[in-house]
């Protein structure tokens, strides 16, 4: 299964789940999130800013955006690391820097192992 891009481009409202976070909630961790993706973020924030238990949290978000916290970021941080790559005018260590991921090498990896391409191979493919 290929999941959608550009989340932080779409910024639509996401869906309601019976078990899910609340609209609001829900909207509020999305915009924290596309704001601050690249930084590290912990649970217990996220589940701050959406005014439950990190415990409950993690269920909830899993259940509204059909994946856990950790593989949303990591969506987030390859979708601009992607768009970067299309610009073409970083080195792929700024880019890395600038998408959230500790270092060229982790960026690669996880693109390779997310999005079944290197970033090199997607820099040369658009």
């Amino acid at each position: 299964m290929h999941l959608p891009r550009s989340y932080a481009s779409r910024m639509k409202q996401p869906p309601l789940v019976k078990g899910g976070l609340s609209a609001r909630s829900a909207q509020r961790v999305q915009e924290h999130l596309q704001r601050n993706f690249s930084q590290k973020i912990l649970v217990a924030e996220l589940a701050a800013v959406a005014g439950i238990s990190p415990n409950h949290f993690i269920v909830r978000f899993a259940k509204t955006f059909a994946m856990p916290p950790h593989r949303y970021v990591i969506n987030l941080r390859l979708d601009f690391a992607e768009k970067l790559l299309v610009e073409g005018r970083l080195p792929l260590s700024e880019i890395a820097y600038l998408a959230g991921f500790s270092d060229q090498s982790h960026l690669a990896t996880t693109m390779k192992r997310y999005r079944g391409k290197t970033p090199t191979e997607l820099r040369f493919i658009r």
